[in-house]
């Protein structure tokens, strides 16, 4: 990826993550973004953080790139870079929940004007610009104004009492008529989490959902399809984050962007997310080095020479499931460790190892532990994991991927498969 410079924030002394003081500017760039904005009926925000390029939010591991201030209800950042990018902010305290609604916009060179609203009325945000920035927008009120149609068609069904089935809305009615966590309401909150979307919705509430999806799709194809620009490849990457889209999706970028975009970052991306995510069973793992813990280099095909069973473990110190999932593991790898079942550790973490070494030390790993620092190598992406889950790979000893993310009930099976059952103590 291209270098990215930066940064003067007219509002900070100090404004880059983790308190570091400022960079010295560095003013012979192409792109010259100066954002400033409004917040709106939110006296509990504070800091906008302003996270730049498409990955850049994807995963808690990820610092952000500026802190800005918000200081009277007002905000402002000047952001320079080489290029044209997409760029994400996301209000501090709604990262601090654990749950946040990130604002997408590019940034070009232009000034770049925000007027922000509380969550529940996000709808209502505004955001102008020029260039880049304003094609982006108009994109997107695009899909917005198809939104809208439909939430006006859905709230008709539903004042109607059309949208969702007798049964959904009986069962509705018996969970909210219960108080408290007795066991009956468990039960009855289970059954409706078991339901099926045809016992859930009406024929005509389906028959909405199909046409606005449909409809919202062949919008996304015709913006995308279009002359290539930044802004349209970033709506084509705004789709590839979490999961492969449509085959459509993917033919388009490999007709369009990977031949006249190549080194964008953004087309960089989709292709690790179209490489990454389309592994599967049966295909060969990826190869790759990454450093451990004292900063010396390993390659992954070399650790694991002579292993009949491995276990790529990618996780995190921040990634609560992917550290209970490893913790599983232990006594499994302790019992089969010098019978060839091997587990690397891969962990992705930011700015430094200590959380990981802490995490190590409490959860009482013992098995070889690399680190991703700050995506350096993209590691995780290549193997389709770029939000904040972890991924766990099993491949045999000729290299063939027998699992993604296997229960410890469906690993053990696979271990006694391939090395036999547990020695009788």
């Amino acid at each position: 990826m291209k270098r990215i410079t930066m940064i003067l924030c007219s509002l900070l002394v100090a404004a880059c993550a983790g308190n570091q003081p400022v960079a010295e500017l560095d003013t012979d760039t192409a792109v010259h973004c100066h954002i400033e904005g409004k917040v709106h009926n939110r006296p509990q925000s504070d800091e906008l953080w302003l996270f730049v390029g498409i990955d850049g939010m994807v995963a808690q591991s990820s610092r952000p790139h500026t802190i800005i201030d918000i200081r009277g209800g007002v905000f402002s950042c000047d952001l320079y870079l080489d290029e044209p990018q997409y760029c994400e902010l996301v209000f501090a305290e709604e990262l601090a929940n654990g749950s946040w609604r990130p604002i997408d916009f590019m940034a070009d060179n232009c000034t770049v004007k925000f007027d922000l609203y509380p969550e529940d009325k996000f709808m209502k945000n505004r955001i102008e610009g020029t260039g880049a920035a304003a094609e982006y927008q108009s994109y997107k009120l695009q899909l917005r104004a198809l939104q809208d149609a439909t939430n006006a068609i859905r709230e008709k069904l539903k004042k109607e009492k059309r949208y969702n089935t007798k049964e959904y809305d009986a069962l509705i009615a018996q969970i909210e008529a219960i108080e408290g966590n007795t066991p009956e309401r468990t039960a009855l909150i289970e059954r409706l989490q078991a339901m099926s979307e045809e016992e859930e919705y009406t024929p005509e509430a389906l028959a909405e959902r199909e046409r606005y999806n449909a409809e919202r799709k062949a919008t996304l194809l015709s913006i995308i399809e279009g002359e290539p620009s930044v802004a349209r490849l970033a709506m084509l990457a705004r789709q590839m984050v979490y999961r492969l889209p449509d085959q459509e999706f993917i033919d388009a970028f490999e007709e369009i962007y990977a031949i006249n975009m190549p080194m964008n970052p953004m087309s960089q991306f989709c292709r690790r997310q179209i490489d990454g995510l389309n592994l599967q069973v049966g295909s060969h793992y990826v190869d790759f080095e990454a450093p451990d813990l004292d900063g010396q280099m390993h390659r992954l095909s070399e650790m694991i020479a002579g292993q009949k069973l491995v276990l790529l473990d990618l996780w995190a110190s921040w990634c609560g499931p992917c550290r209970r999932a490893s913790m599983e593991m232990i006594p499994l790898y302790n019992q089969y460790k010098n019978r060839g079942f091997m587990v690397i550790g891969v962990a992705r973490e930011s700015e430094s190892t200590d959380a990981m070494e802490s995490a190590i030390r409490k959860d009482g790993y013992t098995w070889p532990q690399l680190v991703e620092l700050d995506d350096r190598a993209n590691l995780w992406s290549q193997y389709g994991c770029i939000n904040g889950a972890g991924r766990r790979i099993l491949f045999n000893d000729e290299g063939e991927i027998l699992a993604f993310d296997p229960t410890i009930e469906e690993l053990t099976a696979e271990v006694e498969k391939h090395l036999g059952a547990p020695k009788a103590k």
